[in-house]
This record gives structure tokens, C-alpha cells and sequence, in this order.
């Protein structure tokens, strides 16, 4: 839909709050649990069997509760560490 339809349709309270869902919960495309399960099936032929990793554990945005920007990079700059980057 376009913005004009969009306007008409939802008002600002309910942007709001489908902002904050997306901002906190549920990130629309949930690209990094897709990028984190790709990784993981491109790693499981050269890991021990049992030993896969789990596509969690690739996404530094915690789904359990809301994170600031700050926790984010800190947890993203660990994961660079840990690959040698």
C-alpha cells in the first residue's frame, strides 16, 4: 500500500506500536535468524556429527528481551574477536 493509503488506514498510535514490535520482538524479515541458519547449515559438513552449531548462536540481537544499539555492537565486536577479525 502507499503512504497516503497507509495514513488513512493506521493512525499513529498503531505505527507506534508496530515500530516498537518490529524495533524490539520481531524485526520484519528476521534477516539475521536467516543469515544465522545459513551459516549454520554451511558449517554443519565440517563439524562432528552432534557438534552443529545452533543458528542462534550467530545473531547477536537476543529475542528474549529488548537490547539498546550499544549491547548489539558490543556483542557483534565479540563475534568479530572470536572469528580473528
Amino acid at each position: 500500500m502507499t503512504v497516503g493509503e497507509l495514513c488513512q488506514r493506521m493512525d499513529s498510535r498503531e505505527l507506534t506500536e508496530w515500530i516498537a514490535w518490529h524495533t524490539y520482538y520481531e524485526p520484519f524479515g528476521d534477516s539475521w535468524r536467516q543469515t544465522g541458519l545459513m551459516v549454520a547449515a554451511m558449517l554443519a559438513p565440517y563439524t562432528r556429527k552432534g557438534d552443529t552449531p545452533d543458528p542462534e548462536d550467530f545473531v547477536p540481537v537476543r529475542k528474549d528481551r529488548p537490547q539498546h544499539q550499544s549491547q548489539i555492537d558490543a556483542v557483534l565486536e565479540q563475534l568479530r574477536k572470536d572469528l580473528g577479525q
